[in-house]
């Protein structure tokens, strides 16, 4: 099926300007300040690949490279992009979900798959010169630096090689750093050898992108950072550092310094600046970028640097894309869209993707017009975007690869390319829809039982990355899995194969650790944050929006349960009152927006313990029920259901005179 929308301007081709790698440079700095673009830009065109596109393309000699989710490479000319060659990578189903992005070497094209295997092909023709089998997926994009390509794999297998795809060494974090010769994805095999249960020493996956300086590789490998030198026919650790937190992005600046956006847990986490002196790592961090239980969200995504000035994308809103300078405490925000995606910096602007689906070109100077792109379907892009010639390429999760520039006048494409269709069903024996787990509580009891019939040693049967964070179990129905994550994010997958199916973003959502709930090929969703709160009803098969209630209260670290449906009612348990991201301790009336039992001894007075059924067609409230009059809270409640009797509990604090809750 060709259902691209090809140039209506000049047909002139545009190969002035390459883009070899992610990001551009092997430091991953993000920062071309040559290039420009000029708004408004039209569409060039949009062109169809096989499945989402989580990848950034590479362009080289008129021709642009794009690998799409179910890794199958693409070579497109760039005046018409009409497909010059296409390469179908190995792997059948496990091969989904791509995040290795392209990288571009003396005619060679490198990348790596999810199903294991990495690929040098011929950028002519793409026919294939080398195929290496890694045995585990590759999540990092390949790094060119030296004369060689760089890449890691999901075991921390890091690889050198030349631009033919010759190997030149392969330096093992388990083995090196771990002392760990068995198998690595066996359980069984660690129990073994270490008698006891691992710990957070023993961490070792390397599921985000490597980078490099000179000819030093910094390696985000489980909880380690580790600065490793080329020296020719072998690696050499120099230096490694143990945070025992996980990276989520890596940048290093013009100096060698590594900028390190990390996460702990409950939001936790910085961009921390790492600098080699004499052997040894000097530690520091960007101001501003500091995030915690007490306020602000994560960052999913490396930062780009120019000289000493930081830019970063994150998914809230008003701090979606930021400037943080040196000796300044608040970073300055710029515009945009709430993003998980690497901003590229371009002469006097920035140009990333939003969760919207909307492609962002915002001054740097935090004054001007924001320019947006809207793509044809809404779906979230995912990828960092390339500039050559005034133009802009991007991938999208809709499966289109968008180019943008001046003489654009193609219409947007109509017709939507089925991605949210199930393309591996479920083969388990307990694939009935009896067996779901509709719930993360197990069923409406909550008893959080299921009779599976599992037991240890268990294997890995698909892995994949996302960016956001939970804390509660995943649901199932329908052959998917769901997932919502603390920062506002909906997510299905196929159960079979973790394939993306669709994801959703909602604006406004706080460190909400709430669970989803599978009923009827539709998800019930309470999302919530400081300004309102929403009970969403999805369609569990495509994500549609179908409609949506207010409620309000934290869910806290206490509330994760979902609604509980009864007949035609969805049912859910609440609280109101006023919220902090940090409550102070004077305002009696505020608290905390996350709290622990052990916080608080009683709730204000206007903190009610409230449960509201609403029909589960439309959303309207049926009944609301306000428990005031036993005590204060609602927000450490929960609800079940037995035998048509439907269970409430609440508490109201650890004073005395509060512990009948």
């Amino acid at each position: 099926m060709f259902v691209a929308c090809l140039l209506t301007g000049a047909v002139r081709a545009y190969s002035e300007e390459n883009w070899p790698q992610y990001k551009y440079d092997c430091r991953h700095s993000g920062n071309l300040l040559g290039r420009n673009v000029t708004t408004p830009l039209g569409l060039i065109g949009a062109f169809p690949l096989t499945d989402a596109i989580f990848t950034a393309p590479v362009v080289a000699s008129g021709r642009i490279y794009v690998v799409d989710g179910s890794g199958v490479a693409f070579c497109l000319n760039t005046s018409t992009l009409s497909v010059e060659w296409k390469f179908e990578t190995d792997g059948g189903k496990a091969n989904c979900n791509n995040v290795s992005s392209p990288a571009i070497a003396e005619g060679n094209l490198h990348f790596g798959t999810m199903a294991g295997s990495y690929y040098v092909l011929n950028a002519s023709s793409g026919v294939v010169v080398k195929h290496i089998t890694c045995g585990e997926p590759v999540f990092s994009s390949p790094v060119i630096a030296n004369g060689r390509i760089y890449f890691a794999t999901l075991g921390s297998r890091v690889y050198a090689l030349e631009p033919d795809g010759t190997v030149c060494w392969i330096w093992d974090f388990v083995k090196e750093r771990l002392g760990f010769t068995k198998n690595r994805w066996s359980g069984h095999d660690w129990l073994e050898s270490k008698g006891s249960r691992v710990t957070p020493n023993e961490q070792f996956c390397c599921s985000r992108d490597i980078a490099a300086h000179g000819k030093t590789l910094i390696i985000p490998a489980g909880g380690s950072v580790v600065w490793l030198e080329d020296l020719g026919d072998k690696a050499e650790v120099r230096a490694m550092q143990k945070p025992r937190n996980t990276t989520l992005g890596l940048s290093i600046g013009e100096d060698g310094t590594a900028y390190r956006q990390w996460t702990l847990l409950d939001n936790g986490g910085r961009v921390d600046t790492l600098r080699l002196d004499d052997g040894k790592v000097q530690a520091d961090y960007v101001r501003g970028t500091r995030t915690s239980t007490a306020g602000g969200l994560l960052s999913f995504c490396s930062v780009s640097l120019r000289g000493q000035d930081v830019y970063r994308c994150r998914p809230e809103e008003d701090f979606s894309f930021c400037k943080h300078v040196p000796g300044q405490e608040q970073p300055q925000y710029l515009g945009g869209y709430p993003s998980i995606v690497s901003p590229i910096l371009i002469g006097d602007s920035a140009v990333f993707g939003g969760l919207d689906g909307n492609l962002y070109v915002v001054p740097l100077s935090g004054s001007g017009k924001v320019w947006s792109f809207k793509t044809a379907f809404g779906k979230a892009i995912s990828a960092p975007a390339v500039v050559c010639d005034g133009r802009i390429y991007f991938g999208c999760e809709d499966g289109y690869l968008y180019a943008l520039g001046r003489d654009g006048k193609a219409p947007l494409p109509s017709e939507e390319l089925g991605l949210s269709k199930i393309r591996s069903p479920l083969t388990s024996k307990l694939a009935d829809s009896k067996h779901d787990r509709f719930t993360s509580f197990g069923n409406w009891a909550n008893t959080n039982v299921d009779a599976q019939g599992i037991a240890p040693p268990f294997e890995i049967k698909w892995i994949r990355r996302y960016e956001g964070t939970t804390k509660h179990f995943s649901t199932f129905g329908g052959g998917r899995m769901y997932t919502h994550t603390a920062e506002g994010q909906v997510f299905a997958v196929e159960q079979e194969t973790g394939r993306l199916l669709w994801r959703r973003y909602f604006p406004g959502v706080h460190i909400c650790y709430t669970s989803p709930l599978y009923y009827n090929e539709c998800l019930l969703v309470p999302q919530a944050g400081l300004a309102n709160c929403r009970l969403r009803y999805l369609h569990a098969a495509t994500g549609k929006l179908l409609w949506e209630a207010p409620f309000s209260g934290s869910p806290s670290w206490n509330r994760q349960l979902p609604p509980i449906i009864y007949k035609n009612m969805a049912i859910y348990m609440f609280g109101s009152g006023k919220y902090g991201k940090y409550a102070p301790e004077q305002d009696k009336q505020k608290i905390g927006w996350l709290f622990g039992h052990q916080d608080n001894p009683s709730f204000p007075r206007s903190h009610k313990p409230l449960l509201r059924a609403c029909n589960i067609d439309r959303g309207e409230e049926l009944w609301t029920r306000d428990f005031s009059q036993f005590g204060s809270g609602g927000d450490d409640a929960g609800i079940c259901l037995m035998d048509g009797m439907l269970y409430y509990s609440c508490y109201f604090g650890h004073s005395a005179e509060n512990r009948r809750g």
